[in-house]
């Protein structure tokens, strides 16, 4: 008897093959429930090489002994032909035979079954009265809400289920990429970015009320796991009006930024032809996502860096992150426009050490190095243009306005929907003196990105400029109420005329104005009389700044209204009220002469604030 029949009689070929069954059963199953208590990868490792070692033994133990319905005997006290090695052989023939059918359904269940997104998992802990409220919105939503287009979606922030859960910026990078190609589609209306990942750790009010508020009928949810060298991303679409899956896939890929983007693909497509399949549309064509680098570790500093730019925070640490994304991929174009953006912002956030002109020709540098790459460079066009703006406005030097004005609209010509260029274009007409065209842009940008604080806080700070108080009051108010603000701007003027004196004297105690300070009823009372003389109280407040090294990025505005006019005003401001005295002093003059604004107006029109005085003088009422 040879080997092969030995191994044969004694079953051990039919024990092997149960085992390797059983034990990819076990992993599977592992994989799946594992994560959900967060237990680390190293647990799963674990496990697989347990089972691994197991095989041998269990081989072994076949040889030696054999499972009789009297209990486990030696095989060598069994008759050489004994029944019992053939019952043994069909129990295992039967045994193999399941766990091979559980392999296999457990496989369809992964590929073909919607993956339980995080809102599916919280939901599961709502209430039955949070239930019921979320099925009313359902059916307020199939019934028709008045502004909601069928063809509308947001997508919400991935959910990060990383074994460390410290990749919520790379979850919502990919999030943020599938936005950012459905945002390019005709026919098809995207939620801002800032309104739908303000849902974020907010799933549990569910997709219906979610997608009420939002203003859309579709909404994508999904997950990301990134563990090793391997990447799981989890999508779902699901339709608000009745609270159902479109489509749903999960693609597991060795990690790549090929990868990640074929996979960032292959979702925008899939949501695109969905949409159209159950709206019965035709007109709507999925745009190809743009490669932005090959380099995973470039990416993955990329979108590091991203997240913190958005935050408007750790701007140093951003721009390090960049710097070293750049390092390893020296052609990746929206890391260039990305640094020139946060650089022509440092200023205003973040102290860099570096003086204005150091400033100038780092943004500059950064922004051409992004446009030689990408000549459509909408973000490079712009921080290009601001930065230039601010040479103008803090009279470091004179550019043409004009051209500003003109690379500010060419930059929406290629984005329409950039709130930062929408936001910038803005203050530049208000530095005009194009105050409804100013607010018209504000307005835009508000419409688009609602909870984008810069753009919320210059709409009614140019309603203010406007004479419109009761509205700039009431917008202000709303900002405030959703959060829509940038956290340490204050409009003195609006809180005291709202009367709220404890309001303003918060504001002013807070560590972006004048923490320390002993005096914040005196400067109450001064707004409450713009008109009289503060000289000393404006004397004293500069004093108390510079012997305790504050910089108050936006004492002007605090000051100027009350007699400092050698300070920088705030430009949609300058028009108002507020600044009546201001606009009569021969600072303002000086100011539009060296900024370039009078050169502006002579070649393009005055605002309805001004008129000429001659060929070379004005004034302003």
């Amino acid at each position: 008897m040879n080997l092969f029949t030995e191994l044969k009689r004694r079953n051990v070929f039919r024990v092997a093959l149960f085992y390797i069954v059983a034990a990819w059963v076990v992993v599977q199953v592992a994989e799946t429930v594992l994560p959900v208590f967060e237990v680390p990868d190293s647990m799963l490792r674990g496990l697989v090489i347990l089972l691994a070692l197991g095989f041998v033994p269990a081989v072994v133990l076949a040889w030696v002994f054999e499972w009789t319905p009297d209990g486990i005997r030696r095989e060598s006290d069994l008759d050489a032909d004994h029944g019992v090695r053939r019952q043994t052989a069909n129990k295992l023939n039967w045994a193999t035979l399941i766990v091979a059918l559980l392999a296999i359904g457990l496989l369809l269940a992964d590929r073909l079954l919607p993956d339980p997104g995080p809102t599916a998992q919280l939901q599961s802990d709502s209430t039955a009265d949070d239930k019921a409220d979320k099925g009313a919105v359902t059916e307020s939503l199939a019934g028709g809400v008045a502004g909601i287009a069928d063809a509308s979606i947001a997508v919400l922030p991935f959910a990060d289920l990383s074994p460390e859960g410290n990749q919520a910026y790379f979850s919502d990078g990919i999030a943020e990429e599938i936005l950012n190609v459905l945002v390019r589609v005709d026919g098809l209306e995207v939620a801002s970015r800032t309104s739908s990942f303000g849902f974020k750790g907010r799933e549990s009010l569910g997709i219906p009320a979610i997608a009420e508020t939002l203003k859309v009928r579709h909404v994508l949810e999904g997950s990301v796991r990134r563990a090793g060298d391997s990447v799981r991303v989890t999508a779902q679409l699901i339709d608000a009006a009745t609270d159902r899956h479109l489509w749903s896939d999960t693609f597991d890929r060795p990690l790549s930024a090929e990868n990640l983007f074929a996979i960032q693909d292959e979702v925008a497509s899939a949501i695109v032809e969905a949409l159209v399949g159950s709206l019965g549309l035709n007109e709507i064509v999925a745009v190809p996502l743009e490669r932005l680098t090959e380099n995973l570790d470039a990416y993955d500093l990329f979108l590091k860096a991203r997240a913190l730019f958005q935050g408007r925070r750790e701007f140093q640490r951003a721009d390090a992150l960049l710097e070293s994304a750049l390092a390893r991929d020296p052609s990746f174009a929206k890391a260039w426009e990305l640094r020139a953006a946060l650089a022509s912002l440092m200023p205003e956030y973040s102290a860099s050490g570096l003086s204005a002109e150091e400033e100038y020709l780092r943004v500059t540098e950064f922004a051409e190095r992004a446009l030689a790459l990408d000549p459509n460079s909408d973000m490079a066009i712009a921080a290009l243009a601001r930065i230039r703006s601010n040479a103008n406005q803090t009279l470091r030097a004179r550019h043409d306005i004009a051209a500003i004005i003109a690379d500010y609209e060419r930059a929406l010509a290629i984005n329409p929907r950039n709130s930062s260029t929408l936001n910038w274009l803005g203050i530049a007409l208000a530095f005009v003196g194009r105050t409804e065209d100013a607010l018209q842009r504000f307005d835009r940008c508000v419409e688009i990105d609602p909870y984008f604080g810069p753009c919320a806080e210059n709409a009614y700070e140019m309603l203010l400029g406007l004479g419109r108080e009761d509205q700039a009051l009431d917008r202000f108010e709303h900002a405030l109420a959703i959060g829509a603000v940038t956290g340490q701007y204050v409009n003195f003027s609006l809180l005291a005329k709202a009367g709220d004196r404890t309001a303003f004297t918060l504001a002013t105690n807070m560590p972006a104005w004048l923490p320390g300070w002993r005096r914040h009823d005196e400067i109450y009372e001064a707004y409450a009389h713009p008109e009289r003389d503060h000289g000393a109280l404006i004397e004293d407040i500069l004093d108390f700044v510079e012997a305790n090294a504050l910089r108050p990025v936006y004492l002007g505005n605090l000051l100027v209204p009350l007699g400092a006019h050698d300070m920088r005003p705030f430009l949609p401001l300058i028009w108002g009220p507020d600044y009546a005295r201001y606009r009569q002093s021969p600072q303002f003059t000086d100011f539009i002469r060296r900024s370039g604004v009078l050169d502006y107006w002579q070649a393009n029109g005055w605002p309805k604030q001004c008129r000429p005085l001659g060929e070379e003088d004005f004034e302003c009422s």
